[in-house]
């Protein structure tokens, strides 16, 4: 083990010439070449520097003084060594005459040291005596005399004059050298003197800052007019007036780095430092620095990343955590109380907020994870603090383990899943009601199948009175109807949901729709013996709707009071109008709504609790379909009840027109009654046999002539050979669709007078647009409204 070398002898060992002052400027110490250079004696020590080494009172303008003097106070204040390269400063000598003041010149360097503590504690004034080089040189240049220049010789002692070359070689190489350093040098350095900044030097690095521009010799914004106005002036000017350093990190400099080329922006570390003349005055600035831009845009990245990270997790509504398992500790991210609303710092503190039920799992599932050095998940319910809020977690945790492999902590995410879990509740609820609904379809549909099914059977027999073969239509017909309503609305309900609904709105006058309606539900409402009571405002209300659709909707309504009301029960129906709302309010004393439904009623499937007889029967889609069509006509439905047993009430809202003008909205047109004096040759084309024998024994029953043919092509030639007045033609057909032969029979002069009408199962708006563009006149969708049908062949003319 090597010993530590006696400092204070090395000092005092030193040829170089070394001085030690505090902050008061009193001497501390100097080493023996110092005595020898400046010819003085150990008794220095503990004098005040300018005592020891008093100014000449020969000279009384000498400012030797105050350069030595603010060149220590400029070490003291900013910790910097500064160095004086050049200084006149007089020696006094002993001499038996007395005391002599000799000229002397000097380099001095004067270096803080600093204490235990890091501050400066010390200067070290290092002073090379350069009288002999100065005294050359002089000697070596031109001098003036009585006007005259004279060439002076140096001295002709050639011990002197190789002392001297040896020197100045010295230098030289040592200028060399500075110089070299100088311009490799990574940071960027320059010089600038005078109070208008001109360039006196500066370095490679500063020449690639700005373009490799001729600068030297200008002021700095003449020769980088660009950085006029980017505060640079400002900085300059202040170090320049006030002789105290800038230091500035990360400004934003535009250069152009390439000459005449676009402005570039760079950021840079700027240190500026004030340089002093031998007067004691500011002559300039030595400014260095770095280009930092690739660092300050690195950090302006990772600033975008993390604030990305936290917008991202915010949005996620995800947390990171740190767990240190010896103290307990957590680490939070910092957006935990935006995402959870509540800080925890102990692992205590978290478990004992989470649910009783989940935290046994939690901790299982931990612990087995810290037992294989491994991962765990779970889903964990959190009792937020404060609200008491029941928040879903998911938890991901990661075991970390020191370099040893001992397990020191758990670090991992936790994320808000509660949105997440409530939808996955929400879609197992309308998976079960899928299935539910379903289930009720299947029996919807086979229940109107059984009595259509025995009433076939029962019409093969043979013998069977007339009054038994019109009870048994009267069955079938009442049994089509109930799944043709049935089918219809499980059609609306999906082009409604799919925006496929287009309404054919038109000043209507409310009254119509309630009258429509109620005529359509009386059958119902007296076959259960109920009272239906009406209330209609004086004057006439009219909005703008679909009146069809809204109908519809009151029909929807009113069978839904009427069902779920007992017999004898008491219906309402109250129309109010403001003067920008119209207002429909269906009321009843029905079984009412359980107060876990009543959120659900408007959604798809959703019924009511039914007993195994399915009293009420549907599908559970009348409801939805109701809020949808209110929807579209701008307005909205809603739901009361007091519970089970307390009865219903259902609102519709509607926009209304106020600048409606008075008009009777109670009177409806009668349908003119089906005339039979005419009788009409039909053409009915289905591939199903019994769907064509069946409309055309129909169409016979009323008294038209019928033509039966299943194909296309046997129907095109049926139609040449016996042209009819009319054609019923199914469009699913095989080998040419209904639209082609509709094409086919428009062709031919035979058919010119004849109507074609589309009697099929497809239903969409699309459908019937093609049918209408391939030459159909009218669009009718299976079942067939027969007197509709019949109304409308009774318009036609016998070709």
């Amino acid at each position: 083990m090597h010993t530590l070398p006696n400092y204070a002898a090395l000092f005092d060992a030193s040829p170089y010439p070394y001085l030690l002052v505090d902050p008061d400027l009193v001497i501390i110490g100097a080493n023996q070449a110092y005595l020898r250079a400046t010819g003085r004696a150990a008794d220095i020590i503990g004098q005040p520097i300018f005592q020891a080494f008093p100014a000449d009172p020969a000279d009384p303008e000498s400012t030797n003084v105050a350069q030595v003097a603010a060149s220590i106070e400029h070490a003291l204040r900013t910790g910097l060594p500064h160095t004086v390269a050049f200084l006149r400063y007089a020696i006094p000598r002993q001499t038996p005459t007395g005391t002599v003041f000799e000229e002397r010149f000097w380099s001095t360097v004067h270096t803080p040291v600093r204490g235990a503590d890091g501050a400066v504690a010390f200067v070290a004034q290092n002073a090379i005596d350069v009288t002999d080089l100065y005294t050359f040189d002089r000697a070596a240049g031109v001098a003036q005399v009585d006007g005259t220049s004279l060439q002076i010789q140096p001295p002709e002692n050639p011990d002197r004059v190789q002392m001297h070359e040896a020197m100045k070689r010295i230098l030289n190489d040592e200028r060399s050298h500075l110089s070299s350093l100088f311009n490799q040098a990574p940071g960027f350095i320059t010089v600038v003197s005078g109070a208008s900044h001109v360039f006196e030097m500066a370095n490679e690095a500063y020449y690639q800052l700005v373009g490799h521009r001729d600068i030297i010799g200008k002021p700095v914004f003449e020769a980088l007019p660009e950085l006029e106005g980017q505060g640079f002036s400002e900085l300059l000017d202040k170090v320049f007036s006030s002789g105290e350093a800038v230091v500035s990190r990360s400004i934003k400099a535009q250069v152009q780095r390439i000459a005449d080329g676009p402005l570039s922006d760079r950021y840079i570390d700027l240190v500026l430092q004030p340089l002093f003349s031998s007067d004691g005055k500011v002559s300039g600035i030595f400014a260095q620095g770095h280009d930092v831009t690739d660092a300050h845009d690195a950090q302006q990245a990772l600033r975008e990343a993390d604030e990305r990270l936290r917008e991202g997790m915010l949005a996620a509504r995800m947390v990171i955590w740190d767990m240190d398992l010896a103290s307990g500790a957590v680490k939070f991210s910092d957006n935990v109380l935006a995402v959870f609303g509540a800080n925890w710092h102990t692992a205590q503190a978290v478990w004992e907020s989470l649910h009783p039920e989940d935290v046994l799992k939690l901790h299982a599932a931990r612990q087995q994870a810290i037992a294989c050095r491994g991962e765990y998940q779970q889903c964990v319910r959190l009792i937020r603090p404060g609200d008491q809020a029941v928040i879903w977690l998911q938890v991901m945790g990661k075991v970390r383990c020191d370099a040893d492999g001992g397990v020191v902590g758990v670090r991992g995410v936790s994320l808000d899943i509660t949105e997440r879990m409530k939808a996955e509740q929400d879609l197992r609820e309308a998976d079960r009601r899928k299935d539910e609904f379903l289930a009720m379809l299947a029996h919807e549909l086979r229940n109107p199948l059984a009595p259509i099914s025995a009433a076939a059977q029962l019409l093969k027999m043979p013998l069977l009175k007339q009054e038994m073969v019109k009870k048994t239509s009267d069955i079938i017909g009442r049994q089509v109807g109930h799944m043709t309503s049935l089918i219809d609305d499980l059609l609306d309900v999906s082009r409604v949901t799919r925006g496929l609904i287009m309404l054919e709105r038109k000043r209507l006058g409310i009254m119509v729709a309630v009258t429509d309606a109620v005529e359509q539900v009386r059958p119902l409402i007296n076959a259960r013996r109920q009272d239906l009571s009406v209330r209609l405002p004086a004057d006439a209300i009219e909005i703008l709707g679909d009146q069809k659709r809204l109908v519809q909707v009151l029909t929807n309504l009113l069978n839904n009071a009427a069902k779920y009301t007992p017999e004898g029960g008491m219906l309402e129906l109250i129309v109010e109008a403001t003067a920008t709302q119209v207002s429909v309010c269906i009321r009843d004393n029905g079984i009412g709504i359980p107060a876990d439904l009543l959120p659900h009623v408007f959604d798809l499937f959703t019924q009511a609790e039914r007993t195994p007889d399915r009293s009420q029967g549907g599908l559970g889609l009348g409801l939805a379909l109701v809020r949808n069509l209110v929807a579209l006509h701008g307005g909205s439905v809603a739901a009361t009840s007091d519970g089970k047993g307390q009865g219903a009430a259902f609102t519709v809202q509607l926009p209304r027109i106020v600048d409606a003008p008075p008009r009777d909205g109670w009177k409806s047109a009668q349908a003119a009654a089906p005339r039979r004096d005419k009788r009409l040759r039909l053409l009915v084309v289905d591939d199903n046999a019994d769907a064509a024998e069946m409309l055309g024994a129909f169409m016979e029953s009323v008294g038209h002539e019928v033509i039966i043919e299943h194909e296309p092509h046997m129907a095109i030639e049926r139609a040449r050979a016996e042209p009819p007045d009319a054609c019923l033609l199914d469009i699913g057909l095989p080998g040419m669709d209904g639209n082609q032969l509709a094409r086919r029979l428009r062709a031919m002069p035979e058919m010119s007078a004849a109507t074609l009408i589309a009697v099929t199962g497809y239903g969409k708006k699309f459908d019937r647009d093609t049918s209408i563009a391939a030459g159909f006149d009218y669009y009718f969708v299976k079942p067939a409204d027969p007197v509709a049908l019949i109304a409308l062949l009774d318009r036609i003319h016998v070709s």
